[in-house]
């Protein structure tokens, strides 16, 4: 999960409207206009160009009338399939996170943190390890705010009981990682820790999905040996399993992106994404479960596949044991 300002962007024949998490950045707009005044600024239903929207964005759009398509080059279709070098830069990216989260976990003790000083924290901490920019700017977002999938954090204090997503990357000679895990001070409510342990369920099969479609040929349409995996597919894996605990309602992002020197890569885990997993594609497996005025849950994890096997850069705990912060 990400943000960028210069990315929510709906580009109409006649202007460019802001829209999307980056709209709390720009004192043009009021932050409480951010979806429900969005049709004040398209006032026709022309076609945009779709620049990274989530899909809660995307089904606000399409309820409102205004059409969209993704903005996709052969580029972007090149980029997708990562060689060895990229891998490896990709990699020593993670790393630096790994070591960071470490850090973050002692942190996150200190009496009186806020989501702000938090962040800039992780930020700092990741230079001083060797990154040279940060993918995104860190996301904080506890209590309520981490029902917000793209929170910016605030002057609110980090306190027990509350769910806390803690969301960042960094860049390493230009590749970007992306990494988000949830984590709770001392002591975690009934109903965060059901949505928890769904989600890290989500998490782990719809890796689980890939690497049975992929030992059965399915992602190989062009060798004869069935049909392709798409990674919607993997999207509705994830769905399914949220469904369980009648928590699919509260998943309002897609599953993952691919991510490269740009933090939004293809291929794309949404609903209806046609994109087909291939050895050396680097994507995101987040899933999450957001409830208004409560809290959040994300797990995420950057992997890749290797001879049709999901594989991880980095070994982080997903258990919720080992993300409560005593």
């Amino acid at each position: 999960m990400s943000l960028h300002a210069d990315e929510y962007l709906l580009v109409t024949k006649n202007n460019v409207v802001g829209f999307g998490g980056g709209l709390e950045k720009m004192d043009w707009i009021k932050k409480t206009d951010r979806l429900k005044n969005i049709e004040k600024y398209v006032k026709r239903k022309e076609l945009a160009i779709e620049y990274g929207f989530t899909y809660g964005e995307g089904l606000y759009l399409k309820a409102k009338g205004v059409k969209s398509r993704p903005g996709r080059s052969p580029v972007d279709v090149m980029r997708q399939v990562k060689d060895a070098d990229e891998l490896m830069k990709i990699r020593k990216s993670m790393q630096i996170v790994e070591k960071v989260f470490k850090l973050v976990k002692k942190e996150i003790k200190k009496p009186g943190i806020t989501e702000i000083k938090l962040a800039k924290f992780i930020e700092a901490a990741g230079l001083k390890m060797g990154a040279e920019d940060v993918s995104f700017p860190a996301i904080v977002a506890s209590g309520a705010n981490a029902a917000i999938p793209h929170h910016l954090p605030s002057a609110k204090r980090l306190i027990s009981g509350e769910s806390i997503i803690i969301d960042f990357g960094f860049k390493f000679k230009a590749y970007c990682s992306d990494f988000t895990r949830t984590v709770f001070l001392k002591t975690v409510p009934k109903k965060l820790e059901m949505a928890y342990n769904q989600t890290e369920k989500a998490y782990n099969q719809s890796i689980e999905f890939i690497n049975v479609g992929q030992a059965r040929g399915l992602h190989s349409e062009r060798a004869g040996r069935g049909p392709a995996l798409h990674a919607g597919d993997v999207y509705k894996k994830s769905v399914h399993v949220l469904a369980e605990k009648h928590l699919e309602k509260y998943f309002i992002h897609s599953l993952g992106h691919g991510t490269g020197l740009e933090i939004h890569e293809l291929p794309n885990l949404s609903p209806n994404s046609k994109d087909v997993l291939q050895n050396n594609m680097v994507f995101s497996i987040e899933p999450g479960v957001y409830f208004p005025g409560l809290g959040g849950i994300r797990i995420e994890d950057l992997v890749y596949l290797e001879k049709g096997k999901v594989k991880k850069f980095i070994n982080v705990s997903t258990k919720l044991k080992d993300n409560i912060i005593l």
